[in-house]
């Protein structure tokens, strides 16, 4: 009888839970699909750098899903102020775009749009449209002409912008 109603109880707490995962993916925005790869710490998840010798570009992205539509590239972002009306800051938005494209590359994947969430699951979608992929050409463009110019200034003159920052330690060295 406590075997039966122990195996019981695992069913249906089992069931309660998978019911609530589904719930809390829908309301974060998140696709329904497979995560198969995360950049995040102690993840079960091995994430490797994606990198395109042709467009002279690499990163890993925070994490991949695998829809029925593609695989979707999605970063976290721990702003708490998202720019407004659904917006994504410039920066986060190319750096997503260039996710986009190292994973159709790499992974040989369609890829349908990537996500940025900012802190407080605010998601945030990027989509993968022609004129959006003419900015990140041009823009990796600019980013090589400026290295070899050695016309780039760096500015570490923003200390709000170091908050946080994984770089801490250095920080000293840099402003």
């Amino acid at each position: 009888m406590t075997v039966l109603l122990m195996g019981i109880t695992a069913i249906v707490l089992s069931f309660v839970l998978i019911r609530l995962s589904a719930r809390v993916r829908r309301t974060s925005g998140l696709p329904p699909g497979e995560v198969f790869y995360q950049d995040l710490l102690e993840q079960p998840y091995a994430a490797r750098d994606l990198r395109s010798l042709r467009l002279g570009i690499s990163g890993e992205p925070d994490c991949l899903i695998r829809t029925s539509d593609g695989i979707v590239p999605i970063e976290l972002k721990h702003s708490n102020r998202p720019p407004a009306r659904g917006g994504v800051f410039p920066n986060h938005m190319i750096q997503n775009l260039a996710y986009c494209v190292l994973v159709e590359e790499q992974l040989e994947a369609k890829v349908p749009y990537g996500l940025v969430i900012y802190g407080g699951q605010r998601v945030r979608r990027v989509e993968l449209t022609e004129p959006n992929r003419e900015w990140l050409m041009r823009t990796i463009d600019e980013v090589k002409a400026a290295r070899l110019a050695k016309t780039a200034k760096r500015n570490h003159h923003q200390l709000g912008r170091f908050v946080g920052c994984g770089l801490g330690h250095f920080r000293p060295v840099l402003i």
